[in-house]
């Protein structure tokens, strides 16, 4: 209990900080690059560590002739995701196992990866029922595109978006305006 210049009794404590220094330094997401087919044995030896990680891997089936089998596929090659704040990043570099942190083109700084990207393929994988694919060529309004699964296929277009839930291929007819159809994105390729 304390007293207060009035001679009041008070029952509230002095703040005290208690967090160490660890704990009070923000964390967030980095890319690491590792070796090929290394990127389980790496979370497990981070996780070892008690380093916060994460390896995006998707459940498939592969057939045989004779029998199924669930495999664990790692979908993203030769990267791991690591939680750290500034003292861990210089220590992740002195690993053995870590290549080095991806960063931007042009910027010796790891890229930071927001929470929510991670969540979201976090939820992604654990959702889709197909195989989810990164692709590094995003489709651009306006580009050229050929369908090529389903009813449409081999129908050429141009991407157009109503609204952010539909994605469209537009067929361009001068003088008159366009016929869309709504398509899923991963129906198209870039001509």
């Amino acid at each position: 209990m304390n007293k207060d210049n009035s001679g009041v009794v008070s029952r509230e404590t002095p703040f005290v900080d208690v967090t160490s220094d660890r704990e009070a330094r923000p964390r967030y997401w980095v890319a690491v690059l590792v070796q090929m087919c290394t990127e389980k044995k790496v979370g497990e030896r981070l996780t070892k560590l008690h380093i916060e990680n994460y390896v995006p891997t998707q459940k498939e089936v592969h057939q045989w002739s004779d029998r199924k089998k669930y495999v664990e596929r790692v979908v993203i090659p030769m990267v791991v995701f690591v939680r750290v704040d500034e003292v861990l990043e210089k220590q992740l570099k002195t690993y053995s196992f870590v290549y080095k942190l991806l960063s931007y083109p042009g910027s010796k700084n790891a890229a930071v990866i927001p929470e929510e990207q991670i969540e979201s393929l976090k939820f992604m994988l654990n959702h889709a029922d197909s195989n989810v694919v990164l692709d590094n060529n995003l489709l651009q309004i306006g580009e050229e595109v050929r369908i090529v699964r389903g009813s449409l296929k081999g129908l050429e277009g141009e991407l157009h978006v109503v609204d952010m839930d539909k994605m469209m291929v537009a067929i361009r007819i001068e003088c008159l305006g366009c016929a869309c159809v709504n398509v899923a994105l991963t129906d198209v390729e870039r001509l």
